[in-house]
């Protein structure tokens, strides 16, 4: 549980840190929306979540073995807790520009990212044979 929390402690770091690039980013550059794509771009490739994606790997690994989750013997795969899969998605350039859009029109409507760290979605099988269980 400890990891789990510190995985979304510092998931709401690098969240607040993106917001406050973008709208840097967004007040120097908004009246040039192709300058603005262009180095949002640029800056969203090279931001890095070593440490952030380092704890999801290694909680994707060992929370199942740590939290006792049950298996299902027909998918051969750990039953969801909550509905929800306990994997974790690794944070990359594709996830800034999906919530922080380059095209400076999104950027203008954009909902807010996610609050929480993005999880993996679960199987059909999954969650079809998950209902009620847990």
């Amino acid at each position: 549980m400890l990891r789990a929390r510190e995985i979304e402690t510092v998931f709401q770091a690098e969240r607040r840190r993106l917001d406050a690039a973008y709208r840097e980013l967004w007040e120097a550059d908004g009246p040039e929306p192709e300058r603005f794509s262009d180095r949002w771009r640029r800056l969203a490739h090279a931001w890095r979540f070593e440490h952030l994606n380092d704890l999801i790997r290694e909680h994707n690994v060992w929370y199942p073995v740590e939290a006792c989750l049950p298996m299902d013997p027909r998918t051969r795969d750990y039953r969801p807790v909550r509905g929800a899969s306990y994997r974790r998605l690794e944070l990359d350039a594709k996830w800034v520009l999906e919530h922080f859009p380059p095209d400076p029109r999104a950027a203008e409507r954009r909902a807010q990212p996610p609050s929480r760290a993005p999880r993996e979605p679960l199987r059909p099988a999954a969650r079809a044979e998950g209902r009620g269980a847990f």
